[in-house]
């Protein structure tokens, strides 16, 4: 081993440990990577080191190559496909889809694991499974509220059904583009992988998922739910509204005017200064300034907000009020560090969300105003939001809106988008263009015809995701040029050389999802095809075959929330523990090595 092998594999060691804590932000963490080894040629690079037979300019990437990760065709591609996903799901293409396809299911579950099968699938080869995911949560947890189906019974084969549809094609996940583009590079292959070269692999992989979740899945998955998720005009919210001094309830009580039966409410405490009155709340003598604390249903809250006797508050706090030229919806909190028992005003929902919290679904609530209560992952807000601002709370990652928005759908232009990414993946297959080219002609066609805003362009990308791939990038480049790449290829050739290929395949498999659930899905690729490359030369095996198993085991790891993007978007619903993924993803996984390494072993060597 030589000296720049040991610090490239020193700064390797030290970005998987980043990755895995995340003490730092994975995009953070990649751009340090990214600022590292460019940094480490410019400032320590000297003769007296080359005369020692140290060349770290030769060993690490060039400034240009240091930023090519920002340029890369992957990085171009995945940021593409993105917006196109934004496209189509801003029209609502996938919602109609699915919804059509519900009303077959009723309350079996064995239907709507089918349909979740049928739809997320094939969808995830298309366009990104992340934003096919995301798009689908808010659609499956509706199908869950109406026919009872625990929705831990869903949500977990619905990421999954998205991670094994994303493995159709190059453009279904983002590790497929980036290992695209990696291999590209290789000498010995010298190309980018087609758009469907690889689907007869994916098809397998899918069908073995989908007998799976017909017969052994449902008895591994959770019958619980953390959260109940009933629908929405069922649902009751508490909810605290001021008495303005124009009111007429002002020298009266509640039972005087009958408030409570008159506006649909049950009233919990009526609140003056620093005072609370819960058992004789209805026979206090109303005064101006008054805080009511109530329980509504849905519709009894958008009563209470057209009333003019009463002002509901909004940011649970007397400082901003209901408009009511907004409208409601139902938001299910699904970030852990920012609902961890933090009190409802530190959020700062309006600075963060452009939305104002009304009520909150519980049954009762502990602290003495809603802006002290404590809120958690998994729990449910009534918020109000403009209709400008719903399509970005629908994608902000710390929310799920459950409350699906039927009128924001446009059915001229579902088609349009839908055309444009046929478009999109049609040209890539059949014409001498590739991928990145079509996927930005695609964003072109996706802005003329009004399918995407100009917002759309920014907030409808995974910034986080294009960074991380910015920031890795250079990692892979400096694995080739210091030889890390080949030296540790070597050692497993060495250890592998009498197996059997089947077997190496296997190895690389376990290998690279091991990997994966530590730290991400693109960086074990990132890591791990050049080693896979120099693996399968040092053997004798098809290069192409070994990349394949780094990407496929990348895109396919369910053992734990963390490994993959979608994995942690159900997760963060509140319905499932971290042991979950396991007990339902380790069955998987076991026979998705075995069945994917075959048929690769079956294609490509045997």
């Amino acid at each position: 081993m030589t000296i720049e092998i040991a610090l490239v594999l020193s700064i390797v060691a030290a970005a998987l440990v980043l990755f895995a804590t995340q003490r730092l932000r994975l995009d953070v963490s990649a751009l340090l990577l990214l600022v590292v080894v460019i940094a480490i040629p410019q400032v320590f690079h000297s003769d007296w080191l080359v005369d020692r037979g140290v060349d770290l300019a030769a060993a690490f990437p060039t400034i240009a190559e240091g930023l090519s990760g920002l340029s890369n065709p992957a990085t171009i591609t995945v940021l593409a496909m993105f917006i196109l996903s934004a496209g189509v799901q801003r029209t609502g293409l996938v919602h109609l889809l699915g919804r059509k396809l519900f009303t077959f299911v009723k309350d079996s579950e064995r239907r709507q694991l089918i349909v979740i099968a049928l739809v997320v699938g094939p969808v995830s080869g298309f366009v990104n499974n992340t934003a096919a995911v995301a798009v689908a949560i808010p659609m499956v947890l509706d199908m869950a509220k109406r026919s009872g189906t625990k929705a831990s019974r869903l949500l977990l084969p619905l990421s999954f059904f998205g991670m094994m549809g994303g493995t159709l094609t190059v453009v279904g996940t983002s590790t497929n583009i980036l290992a695209s583009s990696l291999l590209a590079d290789v000498e010995e292959f010298g190309r980018s992988i087609g758009m469907f070269e690889f689907t007869r692999v994916g098809l397998v992989v899918l069908i073995v998922g989908f007998i799976y979740f017909l017969t052994v899945g449902p008895f591994l998955l959770p019958h619980r739910d953390a959260q109940r998720l009933d629908d929405g005009d069922d649902a009751l919210f508490i909810v605290e509204a001021s008495i303005p001094s124009s009111s007429q309830l002002v020298g009266a009580t509640l039972t005087d005017k009958d408030f409570a039966s008159g506006a649909d409410v049950e009233v919990l405490r009526l609140i003056r200064g620093g005072r609370s009155y819960v058992a004789k709340a209805a026979d206090v003598e109303v005064a101006a300034d008054d805080v009511l604390q109530v329980r509504a249903n849905l519709r009894a809250t958008m009563d209470l907000i057209a009333r003019d006797d009463v002002t509901v508050l909004s940011e649970f706090a007397d400082v901003h009020r209901v408009r009511g030229d907004g409208r409601l919806v139902r938001v299910l909190l699904r970030n852990r560090r920012r609902f961890a028992s933090q009190p409802a005003r530190s959020v700062d929902f309006w600075a963060r969300y452009h939305a104002r919290p009304i009520g909150i679904e519980r049954d009762e609530v502990s602290a003495p105003r809603l802006a002290d209560e404590p809120l958690n992952v998994g729990e449910v807000v009534l918020m109000e939001v403009s209709a400008t601002s719903l399509a970005r709370l629908q994608r902000h990652p710390d929310l799920v809106v459950l409350e699906e928005q039927v009128d924001d759908f446009d059915r001229r232009r579902m088609v349009i988008a839908a055309g444009i990414v046929a478009g999109v993946v049609a040209s890539a297959a059949l014409t001498p263009l590739p991928i990145v080219v079509t996927a930005l002609i695609g964003v072109v066609a996706m802005v003329v015809t009004g399918c995407v805003r100009e917002e759309d362009l920014y907030t409808g990308v995974s910034w986080d995701v294009i960074f991380l791939l910015a920031g890795v990038i250079p990692l892979g480049i400096a694995m080739a040029k210091s030889g890390a790449a080949d030296w540790v290829a070597s050692l497993l050739v060495a250890a592998a050389g009498d197996w059997h290929p089947l077997v190496v395949l296997l190895v690389l498999y376990v290998v690279t999802t091991v990997l994966t659930e530590l730290v991400s899905n693109n960086a074990s690729v990132v890591i791990l095809v050049p080693v896979a490359v120099s693996l399968a030369m040092g053997l004798g095996i098809e290069v192409f075959a070994a990349v394949l198993v780094v990407m496929f085991a990348a895109s396919t790891s369910f053992l734990s929330p963390v490994g993959y993007q979608t994995n942690t978007m159900v997760f963060g619903t509140g319905v499932y523990r971290f042991s979950d993924f396991a007990k339902v993803g380790a069955p998987l996984n076991v026979l998705l090595a075995g069945t994917t390494c075959l048929t690769i072993w079956l294609w490509l060597i045997a």
